[in-house]
């Protein structure tokens, strides 16, 4: 397992997910953001920074496909974490909580399970 490839691979997985929240949820508080260029342009980024990430993760994980894709999966629900109480004011519950302790441990046990 290499774990700066790991890391660098969390890196760019959450610059994409923080950028895909963007181009998903933006139109909720801005009526013309769909109809500009602004999300097309981010989603060709993201693409760009979540195939570098894949790259990286799979390698660090030792040709792991699955811990690659739960990987991908956590940092996502982390950016939404983060941006959905800062931009929506949605509360951070016990749930939450408990959801994000969820999916951390999906990551300990890739790490972890030889």
């Amino acid at each position: 397992m290499d774990f700066s490839k790991i890391g660098a691979a969390v890196i760019l997985f959450l610059i994409g997910s923080f950028g895909h929240w963007y181009i998903m949820y933006w139109q909720f508080k801005s009526d013309k953001w769909i109809r500009s260029p602004m999300p097309y342009l981010l989603a060709i980024v993201c693409t760009w920074l979540w195939i570098k990430a894949s790259k990286y993760g799979v390698e660090g994980f030792n040709g792991s496909m699955w811990s690659n894709r739960f990987l991908f999966f956590v940092t996502g629900v982390f950016a939404g974490a983060i941006l959905y109480p800062l931009h929506f004011g949605q509360p951070f519950t016990l749930k939450v909580a408990v959801q994000l302790l969820l999916a951390l441990s999906i990551i300990v046990v890739s790490v972890v399970w030889k």
